[in-house]
């Protein structure tokens, strides 16, 4: 530790070190607009960090579940309404399956006291709030003799105990029986396993005939759950998986700019200082590499190594190699030239120790900016990946991904399942890029003369 003078306090961190040269900077020019922007960019990116940190506490669903209705507005329980007919069937009826929709042909007992248990109602409800429930019957009156009817039985726990019958006598119209006040129905009691419905057929005194049933069906009304970001077209919650998505941007990001870091400098370190044929066999790679859409190239690399996070990360990286190594080397080749650099070569320092000790605390300073930058087109790029499918697989919660998936709802008005990724993207795209911008703006000496 150093001190200024008597008395004076000591400083923790020297002003010549890496630290303190970005440290510095960022307190005492906080209230320019650089510093803002640093500032700005610096608390989007913490916040995505704690959001992606603790998404599982913060997620009111599991971003992968099938939660609830699909395309559910955003702050509202809507009421979801379903008309369903049978799947399975057991008795002594004739031609059951023509008794699943109404054809006109029917399904037909022609003995009185027959019974046939429907069951496996597709009603899909997926939460305690029942409002109402039904069942609709038609029957034919061109296949059904006088004095037979029908009578049918409710049960909610798989046949086990049922409810008293209710008779149907309508013929040509299709009837509907509310049974919502039979009890205080749930999921659970409406499921494809434990709600079923008896068929029996019935008839005035002893008199037996036929009775052709041409349609029989179950319906139930429920509420949602209340969902802030509302739910995706297949039921999954926005707002769980934009939190869950920031995970996945995060972890491509991270990987892709940080391999092409640790890549990229130490090879525009080399390169900068050694010069020669090797040196212009890099530019070459380099420049080639540069010149390809950023997009494409990662695109490409992708078709080769596979989606996932990991390998998308990867592909991101080639893009971002080139750029640490041309900036870095740009840094070398005009610091090597400074007085200290040739002192060092005079005393017989090693090339290694020169780069490493001289070289690269100058140099050191310009990564931030880059990492930073870098970063906001890799959030980028990552989404664009996988909203061409080549990114990341379902169910991973991923914003492109999302984006992809919602993208056809659109003009049917549900516009939330792609707009909140979307603002993700974007939210944190612009973080990055004031974090960037800022730095740049703080370490330039060039752009401090010019606010000076």
């Amino acid at each position: 530790m150093v001190t200024e003078g008597r008395g004076a306090p000591k400083e923790w961190m020297p002003r010549t070190s890496i630290l303190g040269r970005l440290w510095r900077p960022l307190v005492q020019d906080r209230k320019t607009l650089a510093g803002i922007l640093t500032w700005t960019g610096i608390a989007i990116l913490l916040g995505f960090i704690v959001v992606a940190v603790g998404a599982a506490l913060f997620a009111p669903f599991d971003p992968v579940a099938l939660t609830d209705e699909k395309d559910i507005p955003p702050l509202t329980n809507a009421p979801v309404r379903r008309n369903e007919t049978f799947l399975a069937w057991t008795g002594t009826w004739i031609n059951l399956p023509a008794a699943q929709q109404v054809d006109g042909a029917g399904a037909r007992s022609t003995t009185a006291g027959a019974l046939e248990d429907v069951t496996s109602f597709p009603l899909r409800i997926l939460r305690d709030a029942v409002q109402a429930v039904g069942i609709a019957v038609l029957i034919l009156p061109n296949g059904t003799d006088p004095g037979q009817y029908l009578e049918v039985l409710v049960s909610d726990d798989g046949g086990a105990t049922w409810f008293p019958p209710y008779a149907i006598r309508t013929q040509g119209e299709l009837v509907r029986v509310d049974i919502t006040d039979l009890k205080a129905w749930t999921a659970a009691e409406l499921s494809s396993t434990a709600f079923v419905l008896r068929l029996r057929h019935a008839s005035e005194g002893s008199v037996s005939g036929n009775l052709t049933v041409d349609y029989v069906g179950a319906t139930a009304t429920w509420l949602t759950y209340w969902h802030l970001m509302g739910t995706d077209p297949v039921g999954r919650d926005v707002y769980s998986r934009v939190l869950h998505g920031a995970r996945t941007s995060l972890a491509i990001m991270a990987i892709g700019v940080s391999v092409a870091l640790l890549i990229g400098v130490p090879l525009g370190l080399y390169s900068g200082y050694r010069g020669g044929n090797r040196d212009k066999a890099l530019v070459l790679v380099m420049d080639s590499l540069y010149s390809f859409p950023g997009l494409l190239l990662a695109g490409l690399i992708a078709v080769f190594l596979g989606k996932g996070v990991v390998n998308i990360g990867l592909a991101v990286t080639v893009i971002y190699i080139p750029l640490y190594f041309r900036v870095v080397r740009s840094q070398v080749l005009s610091t090597k030239e400074e007085q200290y650099v040739e002192a060092a070569r005079a005393i017989g320092a090693r090339p290694w120790r020169i780069i490493m000790r001289y070289i690269a605390f100058s140099v050191i300073v310009a990564i931030p900016v880059i990492f930073a930058i870098s970063a906001a087109d890799a959030v980028l790029t990552a989404a664009g990946l996988s909203y061409l499918g080549l990114g990341v697989e379902q169910p991973t919660p991923d914003w492109g991904l999302d984006l992809a998936s919602a993208a056809e709802k659109i003009d049917n008005g549900i516009w939330w399942s792609s707009f909140y990724p979307g603002v993700a993207i974007v939210l944190m795209t612009v973080g990055l890029s004031f974090l960037g911008e800022g730095v740049n703006d703080l370490l330039n000496p060039l752009l401090r003369k010019e606010r000076s």
